[in-house]
């Protein structure tokens, strides 16, 4: 089904909260079958998941690396959260890992960051009313938590 619903929706720009919930859900199980680590998802009651759209896939690189970066060496002892709160008229999105961190003023050579990065600069150009905003807070061995904040989308 995962599968199915990423081609689905490749040839879309914006799909519902909603379905990408669906989506995110359904690649965390799949991979919490390897890891084993323990997920939360919780929606703030005054969004409505099924009138806002957010960008394709926009997410799933920030939750692949919280559970591949993050958890995956502790088991059972991983946590993954992500919280998607309402700010005004803002949305907010946090996915928080208790993996082991890392030092943010490093330069990665990984791709699922810079593209997302380059994504998001993509969208802000095209959408200057409702930029997208990315911050990543981590600490070695303590965990990461990244904010993504989208302006004017509620």
């Amino acid at each position: 089904s995962l599968l199915r619903e990423s081609l689905k929706n490749n040839d879309k720009e914006f799909i519902p909260l909603n379905t990408e919930l669906k989506t995110m859900e359904t690649y965390i199980r799949l991979e919490q079958l390897r890891f084993h680590f323990n997920y939360s998802i919780q929606l703030d009651p005054g969004i409505n998941s099924n009138a806002v759209e957010v960008p394709v896939l926009l997410i799933q690189p920030l939750i692949e690396n919280a559970i591949k970066h993050g958890v995956s060496a502790l088991d059972r002892n991983g946590c993954i959260n992500i919280n998607l709160q309402q700010e005004n008229k803002n949305l907010l999105i946090e996915i928080s890992d208790n993996g082991k961190g890392f030092d943010t003023s490093v330069i990665t050579k990984g791709y699922g960051l810079k593209l997302t990065n380059e994504r998001i600069q993509l969208l802000n150009q095209t959408y200057k009313d409702q930029p997208i905003h990315l911050a990543i807070n981590s600490k070695l061995l303590i965990g990461t938590i990244v904010h993504l904040l989208f302006e004017n989308w509620l």
